[in-house]
């Protein structure tokens, strides 16, 4: 599922996972879909902002180096103004603290999935399935 073609669950929450990476992507989605969220996958920064600017999204999960116009840490800092109380987490391998808002968590590469699912039920809660995986 895309940005373009997602189909959302009126009750769960909404998790905007942004990676390039397939298999990353799809690993990081699958894992919280099982923890009960609503996912929905942008490859680039430039696809994820502009669906954050047209529905509600409760937690953005975004890696940093990718293609288009802007990377993850343009897109996290954009979205923090626009969206003040977003939570917003930024992985990388690559990145160090100081390159982010202090408000901005940083994840480093490599992660665990049960990891980044216990961050995104720590922030807005809802999962059905708090085992994740791994």
């Amino acid at each position: 599922m895309t940005a373009h073609d997602v189909e959302l669950s009126p009750t769960s929450k909404t998790v905007l996972v942004v990676e390039d990476e397939p298999l990353v992507r799809w690993m990081v989605a699958d894992a919280l879909r099982d923890a009960g969220y609503s996912v929905v996958e942008a490859i680039t920064a430039d696809e994820a902002l502009l669906y954050a600017r047209a529905r509600p999204v409760d937690f953005v999960f975004t890696d940093v180096r990718m293609p288009g116009s802007m990377d993850g840490v343009q897109l996290a800092h954009m979205l923090k103004r626009e969206f003040p109380r977003l939570p917003i987490v930024v992985t990388s391998g690559h990145l160090t603290r100081s390159e982010l808002h202090p408000d901005i968590p940083l994840v480093s590469k490599p992660y665990g999935l049960y990891d980044i699912v216990a961050l995104v039920t720590a922030a807005i809660g809802e999962g059905l399935n708090q085992g994740g995986k791994e």
